[in-house]
């Protein structure tokens, strides 16, 4: 299984009236976190592009469970639990201290320039496989 953590600050744009971080954000920090997973394996997305390929959301959910605040921290651990075929899905778990504020999860798949579906290319297998042995 694969997994990484990553932690962001709440910032005052990201909240509403009710001085609570804007459930649109979420999906935003989804997003920060699974760059930040690439970067970490070393394959940046840009790196993926340039390369060809793309990793189009299918599918996203997010369980929002308790509100968090302007200048909290977060920390986002993400995972991927097996090792993806065609699709495949990131699983998140976002926690501000020791509180579960949300889960959710997005479902991917690789597709190349013509925006055709294409197996997992091999320079993303070559960096997960001993995540999964």
């Amino acid at each position: 299984m694969l997994t990484f953590t990553n932690s962001l600050i709440v910032r005052y744009a990201e909240t509403d009236a009710m001085q609570r971080a804007h459930h649109s954000n979420f999906l935003i920090w989804f997003e920060t976190c699974r760059i930040d997973l690439f970067n970490h394996l070393g394959l940046p997305y840009d790196a993926i592009e340039l390369k060809g390929y793309y990793i189009p959301v299918l599918s996203a959910k997010v369980d929002y469970l308790k509100p968090v605040q302007f200048n909290q921290t977060i920390n986002i651990n993400i995972r991927l639990e097996e090792k993806p075929k065609v699709h495949f899905t990131f699983l998140y778990d976002l926690h501000h201290e020791d509180t579960l504020i949300a889960t959710g999860h997005t479902k991917h798949v690789f597709i190349n320039t013509e925006n055709k579906v294409v197996r997992i290319p091999k320079l993303f297998t070559e960096l997960i496989n001993p995540y999964f042995k």
